[in-house]
């Protein structure tokens, strides 16, 4: 076999060359191979090796890095092996985006190189830009078209994708719309329908569009796209006369979660590789997915807690993904992710904030055992498990309260038949100066608020909360005197102050927020 497949990704910043029409011509089923036939040992080299050279080529080439390892007294010439590598210092949003401006953060500290600019609203703060370039594109259409050919299996059948992220500056549409694009134009029987995260236009889409082909793919948040499965059934829509397959990103969800949207869209328990979810970021795009196999690994640790101990210690359920190391080279500090990335603007060991940690290929195969011979597409490659964001909390009495736990609380059988899954949360003082966490939770379509269902909510959250946070459950047994459990605030579908139609939630809202609505 030539090595075309894997020589692709070692380019880089190559501006001279036509990655775009390379990629055209990119031997995927060669590339899937491998990936069921090399070791994930193979991998890792590749990407220890690529993250090196990313690392020199960057400390020449882009003026910004170029300071930033001077201010911190490291010679690139020094850092020779995967050992030295680890001593240079993590970048971040902080120290180092909003150091340098985007300009000079680039390749060579030029725009010419870059075809186009993507936005991020982030968690906090003002918006960063990301320039990206042909390689950049390419690398994603490569990883979508894994995706959907060997996951949704587009190859043989005719796909209508619809894809519901907002379609304006920020990352999510755009990055989805372009790599999938490029890969209908490999002459799959694929076409694309740029609607935006506009429920009622999604539906009409379906509505019109679904009869000519055999599947329909529907592209969002997973909140947004339930709200769009419950919607069309309450106007008529039949889903389990259309074979409906999703994908997802940016929001965890629970298995009992999957369970409800697969049952609400006709899709049967057999069929659970066609509701996935992605891992990725406005800085490097699609950095991980799920797979059969991660998918297989979470009911596993979901169902027995022996397993999820065993794989990832004591506390929540994280997401799991598996990831190629040569494409996105991943390392771990005190359970955050770091990554080094060749994008438009090149990243080295940068620190996202996400909480999290890598589970080695052997180590899965190891637990699953005789499982693992009944997954399809089984690739040899390593998983990551995602948290969350670590920087990205409500300091409620010295204890953090993560997004994600307040979630996977929502998450029960009981509670999302009558929520969209949408909130906010805050921290408040009520009488006597004494905090609350406050939850600001959105009803589903037709739902009316009543005060036993917020209780009902409440002592869920409360139960969960206590069962996977340690420090919550610490505060909640050491104040018995004070009232910890979160105040629980129900509002009709899509209000206009906390949850307007067509924007994502902010999750955590602060005094200053709070005196904007």
């Amino acid at each position: 076999m030539k090595d075309f497949p894997i020589s692709f990704f070692s380019r880089l910043h190559a501006p001279k060359q036509n990655l775009l029409r390379d990629y055209l011509d990119f031997d995927i089923v060669g590339f899937e191979k491998l990936l069921r036939t090399k070791g994930e040992d193979f991998w890792q080299n590749l990407g220890t090796k690529k993250a090196l050279n990313t690392f020199h080529k960057a400390a020449v080439e882009v003026p910004a890095y170029k300071d930033f390892l001077k201010k911190n007294k490291i010679n690139h010439e020094k850092i020779k092996t995967v050992q030295d590598f680890k001593i240079v210092p993590p970048t971040d949003k902080e120290n180092y985006i909003q150091q340098y401006p985007w300009q000079e953060r680039s390749w060579e500290g030029g725009t010419h190189h870059a075809k186009l600019i993507a936005v991020s609203s982030g968690t906090k703060g003002s918006p960063t830009f990301w320039p990206r370039g042909e390689f950049q594109e390419a690398e994603a259409a490569l990883i979508h078209e894994l995706i959907y050919r060997y996951l949704f299996d587009i190859k043989t059948k005719s796909t209508l994708a619809i894809v519901g992220f907002p379609m304006g500056m920020y990352v999510s549409g755009v990055a989805t719309l372009l790599p999938s694009f490029l890969v209908a134009t490999k002459g799959y029987p694929l076409t694309i329908v740029s609607v935006g995260n506009h429920k009622n236009e999604i539906l009409k889409a379906v509505k019109s569009l679904s009869f000519n082909h055999e599947q329909v793919l529907l592209i969002g948040h997973p909140l947004f796209i339930k709200d769009v499965i419950e919607t069309g059934l309450e106007d008529g829509i039949r889903w389990n006369n259309i074979k409906i397959s999703m994908m997802f990103c940016s929001e965890e969800f629970s298995e009992e979660w999957r369970q409800y949207i697969m049952q609400k869209a006709g899709i049967s328990p057999q069929d659970i590789q066609r509701v996935i979810s992605t891992y990725g970021s406005s800085e490097m795009l699609l950095m991980a997915h799920e797979t059969p196999m991660s998918i297989l690994m979470r009911n596993e640790m979901s169902r027995y807690q022996k397993i999820k101990e065993e794989i990832v210690g004591e506390g929540s359920l994280p997401s799991l993904f598996q990831y190629n190391p040569y494409l996105r080279y991943i390392e771990t500090v005190n359970q955050e992710l770091l990554f080094t990335s060749a994008s438009g603007v090149p990243l080295i060991r940068f620190d996202l904030h996400d909480r999290g940690d890598i589970i080695p290929f052997r180590k899965a195969e190891k637990v699953l055992g005789s499982k693992i011979h009944s997954i399809p597409h089984r690739w040899k490659l390593p998983l990551v498990a995602l948290w969350g964001r670590n920087d990205y909390t409500v300091v409620f009495y010295a204890a953090n309260i993560y997004p994600e736990h307040v979630r996977f609380a929502l998450g029960t059988k009981k509670l999302f038949k009558k929520l969209t899954g949408k909130f906010t949360m805050r921290k408040v003082y009520h009488k006597n100066m004494d905090k609350k966490l406050e939850l600001h939770i959105e009803l589903r379509k037709g739902i009316r608020s009543n005060k036993e269902f917020a209780r009902e909510i409440q002592d869920s959250v409360t139960e969960n909360l206590r069962k996977i946070n340690m420090e919550y459950d610490f505060i909640f047994i050491h104040n018995p005197d004070k009232d910890l459990r979160p105040h629980i605030v129900l509002w009709p579908y899509q209000h206009k102050k906390y949850f307007k139609s067509g924007l994502k939630p902010k999750y955590i809202l602060s005094e200053t927020d709070e005196r904007r609505k």
